[in-house]
């Protein structure tokens, strides 16, 4: 465990200084995503790196892992239909408006990369049901995205109280300096996110976002850049940490549900991270907007929450990482 300044290591990795240092352990890329998906983020990110069989374990990976457990065994699922993530697809030709920040009005007038500026938001767009009302817009023309929390129309004006633009999206490393992003972590909302290719092809070649009700207060891990976390426990999992299916379990013998192997295999390769804060145990797939859900197919009418109650959550491992006060 590093306990150190969170502005000092923002501003190491905007230098690329702590890159070696995060994706230590890392075995490589995931496959090559295809044509429709694109990738998003860079293939060296946190998000889309494998993980090698002898990466470096925390040591209080079993405390941490047995609190994660605790908090599954209450309840877990997938947000896909509420409390997830829209991905609305921008062309070239896409009007542009501007979102207007009903919080400070810093996103809409900021002099900043990450500022929204001028957005192609399709009129189709919509956020995803749920309080938090979470909407991002992707516009592989420019390799740019844009992230909303609290996003809604009022008229004519499309309106949103947190967030980001993301340019270089499919290079972009995966995480979001302070104050910007729509998620508790600064870390980007479609990141980790099952899309619906990706589930109807029945292979995820990237770590999956996690959120958990209990996170530990006043701390962060690299790659987050800050937290919500409200836990004093000392087990409790911090804001951005990644945990990793034992690469020891053989995943096919255990007689899981397809879905739930599909799952077991992505966060044996490629991990899970901490992204955000939630009422229960939950992964993400993306939101069908209305349309088809790829996730119903593979969960073959089973209830996710039956289904998720058989993930092994208790043979995760919680990989070490830089870890920092905050705020």
């Amino acid at each position: 465990m590093i306990v150190g300044s969170l502005r000092r290591w923002c501003g190491a990795m905007a230098a690329g200084v702590a890159a070696a240092a995060l994706l230590a352990g890392c075995g490589g890329s995931s496959p090559e995503p295809s044509p429709e998906e694109g990738r998003l983020f860079a293939e060296t990110s946190i998000w889309n790196a494998r993980l090698s069989t002898d990466v470096a374990i925390d040591p209080a990976s079993d405390v941490v892992v047995a609190d994660l457990a605790r908090q599954a065994s209450a309840g877990a699922t997938i947000n896909s239909d509420a409390y997830s993530v829209p991905i609305v697809v921008a062309d070239e030709a896409t009007p542009t408006v501007r979102v207007d920040d009903t919080d400070d009005d810093f996103l809409d007038t900021a002099d900043s990369p990450y500022a929204w500026g001028d957005v192609p938001i399709p009129a189709r767009a919509r956020p995803a049901d749920g309080t938090d009302r979470h909407l991002v817009v992707w516009q592989p023309s420019s390799d740019t995205m844009w992230e909303f929390w609290d996003f809604r129309w009022m008229g004519a004006t499309p309106t949103a109280a947190h967030g980001a633009r993301i340019p270089d999206v499919s290079t972009a490393p995966g995480w979001l300096p302070a104050p910007y992003g729509a998620a508790a972590s600064g870390l980007p909302l479609a990141a980790g996110v099952m899309r619906q290719d990706e589930m109807r092809r029945g292979s995820i070649p990237h770590a999956l976002a996690l959120a958990v009700p209990e996170i530990r207060a006043g701390l962060v891990r690299a790659p987050a850049t800050r937290t919500d976390g409200a836990s004093d426990a000392a087990g409790a999992p911090v804001m951005g940490s990644r945990f990793r299916l034992d690469p020891a379990l053989e995943v096919d013998s255990l007689g899981l549900h397809p879905l739930v192997a599909q799952l077991a295999h992505a966060a044996q390769d490629n991990g899970l991270v901490l992204r955000d804060t939630a009422g229960t145990v939950a992964l993400y797939a993306e939101d069908p907007a209305g349309g088809h859900n790829a996730l119903d197919d593979l969960a073959e009418g089973a209830d996710v929450g039956d289904l998720m109650a058989t993930f092994p959550w208790d043979r995760l491992q919680l990989i070490a990482a830089p870890e920092y006060r905050w705020p």
